[in-house]
C-alpha cells in the first residue's frame, strides 16, 4: 500500500491565499447592501421613533373644560393657605403703589406761614414735645395744587403694572380644595367669584390708568379716581380673602 507523501498532503489541504471563505464573503455582501439601502431598511420600530420625535407629528393635549380641575393645579388645604397669604401681600403692596400714585397727584404749594400757623402750632403742642416746625401747620392750609412730576408718576404707574400683572396670576389660580366639604367647597367658590369680579375691575383701572398716566398733560383728579378705585377693589379682594381662610379652616 503506497501512503502519499506528507508535503502532499499539507498542499492538498491548505486553502488558496487568493479565495476568501464562503461566509465572509456573504458577510460582506450583506453588508453593503445595507449600506446601500440606506434607512428604507430600518425596522418598523425605528421608523416609528424617528416619526413620533418629528415635532410636526406630536398631538396637543385636550383643551381644558371648565368643570374639571386642571391637572397642573395643587389642590391640596396647605398649598391654598400658602397661596392665600401671598395675595395678601401682593394686595398690599397694591394699595403702598396706589397710594403712591395718589399722593403725586396730590401735591400743593405751602401756603405763607403767619402767625396764626406759630399759634396754631403752640396749641397743638403746648408743651413744646416736638421741635417746632411751621411749616408741619402750614401744610394743613394748602396752597396752589402741584402738577405730577413725570419721573415719579411713570415710577408708581409702573409700580401698579407689575403688582396688577401678579394679582391677576394669583386670583386666576386659585381653586376649591378636593378634601373640603361641600359647605366649605361651595362658601369658598363664592369668594373666589367676588374676588375674580374685583379682579376684573382693579384690571381695567390699570389700563385705564396707564393711559391716563401717557401725558405730556395729566388729569390729577381723574389719575387719582382711578388709583383709589383700584385701592377699593383691592380691599374688596381683601375681605374675601380672609374669609376663604375661614372656609379653609372648617373644611
Amino acid at each position: 500500500m503506497k501512503f502519499p507523501k506528507i508535503a502532499e498532503t499539507r498542499k492538498k489541504s491548505a486553502p488558496s491565499k487568493n479565495k476568501a471563505p464562503l461566509s465572509i464573503i456573504t458577510a460582506i455582501a450583506a453588508v453593503s447592501l445595507w449600506l446601500t439601502a440606506g434607512t428604507n431598511l430600518l425596522p418598523a420600530a425605528f421608523a416609528d421613533a424617528s416619526q413620533s420625535a418629528d415635532p410636526s407629528q406630536s398631538h396637543e393635549k385636550e383643551p381644558f373644560k371648565a368643570d374639571q380641575t386642571p391637572p397642573d393645579m395643587v389642590v391640596d388645604e396647605r398649598t391654598e393657605m400658602e397661596m392665600l397669604r401671598d395675595l395678601g401681600d401682593s394686595l398690599k403692596k397694591l394699595e403702598h403703589a396706589a397710594t403712591e400714585t395718589i399722593h403725586e397727584v396730590n401735591r400743593y404749594a405751602p401756603s405763607p406761614v403767619n402767625s396764626d400757623d406759630i399759634l396754631n402750632a403752640a396749641v397743638m403742642d403746648p408743651f413744646w414735645a416736638q421741635p417746632f416746625d411751621p411749616t408741619l401747620t402750614a401744610s394743613l392750609r394748602k396752597g396752589a395744587q402741584l402738577p405730577p412730576r413725570k419721573k415719579w408718576l411713570d415710577f408708581d404707574v409702573s409700580q401698579v403694572e407689575g403688582v396688577v400683572g401678579i394679582l391677576q396670576h394669583e386670583v386666576s389660580s386659585l381653586c376649591p380644595p378636593v378634601a373640603l366639604s361641600n359647605t366649605a367647597r361651595d362658601s369658598f367658590k363664592v369668594e373666589l367669584s367676588m374676588m375674580s369680579e374685583a379682579n376684573g375691575k382693579i384690571q381695567s383701572d390699570n389700563d385705564q390708568l396707564k393711559t391716563l398716566a401717557k401725558g405730556p398733560t395729566y388729569d390729577s383728579d381723574k389719575i387719582g379716581k382711578t388709583a383709589h378705585d383700584m385701592r377699593i377693589a383691592a380691599r374688596t379682594i381683601e375681605e374675601c380673602r380672609k374669609r376663604a381662610v375661614k372656609a379653609l379652616s372648617k373644611k
